[in-house]
């Protein structure tokens, strides 16, 4: 009888210190996951902030863009009439005709760097857009992991 209370005693004792063992694991799982959103929560908040930077640069970039374009067709125009004046002119219609041209090929240049600087910035929206969109899709799964 004494073997079989022994015995009885160390199978409840092995299943509570299981069942203790469980309880600490599920503690600990749930403090790993809250650090992870909070990490993931103040990414989040960093991403949206450079995105709204961004976002508010923008409409001066494509503005800027817009008016070196105009400036560039300008100076070209301006390039073809001094070529055409140099054709059946002298040496310093020639001189003034490749000032002309040298102007409009730094325009041009202006206009290119400011399209590229807005495509680039188009694209860092785009790309933002998705890491957020990722986070915020791991934020959810670790929220719904927890419950």
């Amino acid at each position: 009888m004494k073997k079989i209370l022994m015995i009885a005693l160390m199978l409840g004792l092995g299943t509570a210190t299981r069942a203790a063992e469980k309880n600490d694991s599920t503690k600990r799982d749930t403090v790993k996951i809250n650090n992870q959103v909070r990490k993931l929560n103040e990414k989040l908040t960093d991403l949206q902030a450079e995105l709204t930077k961004v976002q508010n640069r923008l409409p001066d970039e494509q503005t800027a863009a817009e008016e070196a374009a105009s400036s560039s067709s300008k100076a070209q125009e301006k390039s073809r009439s001094q070529a055409a004046s140099a054709v059946g002119g002298d040496s310093g219609d020639a001189k003034k005709a490749a000032k002309a041209a040298k102007k409009a090929a730094n325009e041009t240049g202006n206009a290119e760097d400011a399209n590229d600087k807005v495509k680039k910035d188009q694209k860092k929206i785009k790309d933002l857009n998705k890491e957020i969109d990722k986070t915020k899709e791991k934020i959810s799964k670790l929220q719904q992991s927890d419950v």
